[in-house]
C-alpha cells in the first residue's frame, strides 16, 4: 500500500487489488498525521517557489549552460579526491531526480543542482561518482559516499526538504511525496 501527496495536494492511495476497504481505511488512519505533513510542506513550497517565480525557457537555457561549467567542475574535482572514473557527464531538465549513474559510468544531473547550496550539489556529484564503485544503495556505497564527503546526510535531508520548491519553480511539475 502507499499514500502519495500531489503538487495539487491531491491524496493518492494505492492498495493491492483485493485488499479489504477496511484495511485501506485502517492504512490512511494510521498515516493521518503523514498526510498533513505532507500537505502542509507541499503548501509551504508552493508559496516559496511562487515567491521566487516559475522559470521562464530563457532563464532555464542559461541555467543548463551555467550547470554544464560548474558541474563538470565539481564532478573533476570529487573524481581527482576519490580516484573515481567516470565516462560523459549530461545535463538536463529532469522533473523528478536530481542525478543518476549509468551501468556505462555516464553521469547525469539535473541542471536545478546549480540554483542550490554548493554543498548540495557537491553531495548529488559524489553521490553519483559513488555509484560507480557500487550501483545500489548498499551500507558500502553510503559508506564510501561518507567517506568521500561527509556531510552528505546533512545535505540529503537539507534536499529532501528542500528540493520540492525547485521542482515547483518549473510551474506544471509533478513532483509527489510518498509513503
Amino acid at each position: 500500500m502507499s499514500i502519495t501527496v500531489g503538487s495539487d495536494l491531491k491524496v493518492i492511495v494505492k492498495i493491492p487489488l483485493g485488499m479489504s476497504s477496511e484495511v485501506a481505511v485502517n492504512f490512511i488512519h494510521e498515516k493521518k498525521e503523514w498526510i498533513k505533513k505532507q500537505i502542509s510542506k507541499v503548501e509551504k513550497q508552493k508559496k516559496i517557489a511562487a515567491g521566487l517565480g516559475i522559470l521562464s525557457d530563457c532563464e532555464i537555457r542559461k541555467l543548463k549552460k551555467k550547470a554544464r561549467n560548474v558541474i563538470q567542475q565539481r564532478v573533476e574535482h570529487y573524481a581527482g579526491i576519490s580516484g573515481i572514473n567516470y565516462n560523459r557527464i549530461f545535463i538536463r531538465l529532469q522533473k523528478t531526480r536530481w542525478g543518476s549513474c549509468s551501468r556505462d559510468g555516464n553521469l547525469n544531473f539535473n541542471c536545478l543542482l546549480v540554483l542550490m547550496p554548493l554543498e548540495i550539489l557537491d553531495s548529488v556529484v559524489v553521490h553519483e561518482l559513488c555509484h560507480r564503485k557500487h550501483m545500489n544503495h548498499s551500507k558500502q556505497f553510503y559508506a564510501e559516499v561518507e567517506k568521500i564527503f561527509p556531510d552528505y546526510r546533512k545535505c540529503s535531508k537539507w534536499l529532501k526538504e528542500n528540493g520540492g520548491i525547485y521542482f515547483k519553480r518549473l510551474g506544471n511539475c509533478e513532483e509527489h511525496e510518498s509513503e
